[in-house]
């Protein structure tokens, strides 16, 4: 009576230990009889975890392998990216050093555009000189020649007959009477032509020449 008061006692506290969800038994009597309980209520778990690992290790090597390829993935998304930023980079770098070229290309054009005035503002200057030199020497020899002119107008030989009344030389027919176009023709053949007076002044100096008995 005794035995089976004990084999009820321990049975119920294996249902109230497995009901309560502890994972150890410290029980030592009948270990044949707990060992099959807990494997027949393990069993139904032992089953489906056999069941499935085969799916689950498929899951997991799936996992595993689409993580490989997002890795993969993403290592070559970073590399193109990288290749972007050393090419922009790279770019960028040649973009300034183009920048820069032109920069002093423009210096350069500059400073020869600057010298290129500078030699032409001097020459210029050289040039509005000599002309000036020139022009200054035109007026000397005009001035010269006006009066080399003026000296052969004063030295040059005159006509017998003729006398200078006031700036000009006039012929005064004395001896014979003629007409216009007689008078006309003997002055060209002296070389002259028949007078005009042009200022009273010159009209009185011939009146004082002529002889008040003889008709003009």
């Amino acid at each position: 009576m005794f035995r089976l008061s004990v084999l009820v006692l321990n049975l119920l506290l294996v249902s109230h230990e497995f009901s309560a969800g502890t994972a150890k038994i410290e029980i030592q009597p009948l270990p044949a009889l707990c060992n099959g309980y807990c494997f027949s209520t393990l069993k139904p778990v032992m089953e489906y975890v056999a069941i499935h690992q085969d799916k689950w290790n498929t899951c997991t090597e799936i996992l595993a392998n689409e993580t490989r390829k997002d890795q993969i993935q993403l290592n070559v998304q970073l590399d193109a990216l990288k290749a972007d930023v050393s090419n922009i980079k790279a770019s960028q770098l040649s973009k300034d050093e183009k920048l820069d070229r032109m920069e002093q290309e423009q210096f350069a054009i500059h400073e020869s555009l600057e010298t290129i005035n500078r030699y032409l503002t001097v020459k210029l200057d050289r040039t509005k000189l000599q002309l000036e030199a020139i022009k200054n020497t035109m007026d000397y020899k005009k001035a010269q020649m006006d009066g080399y002119f003026s000296a052969i107008i004063g030295i040059q030989c005159v006509q017998p007959g003729f006398e200078k009344i006031g700036d000009r030389y006039f012929y005064i027919e004395e001896d014979v009477e003629l007409n216009w176009l007689d008078a006309q023709a003997k002055c060209r053949r002296m070389g002259g032509h028949l007078a005009s007076i042009k200022t009273k002044q010159e009209f009185d100096a011939i009146v004082e020449k002529l002889d008040d008995s003889k008709s003009y």
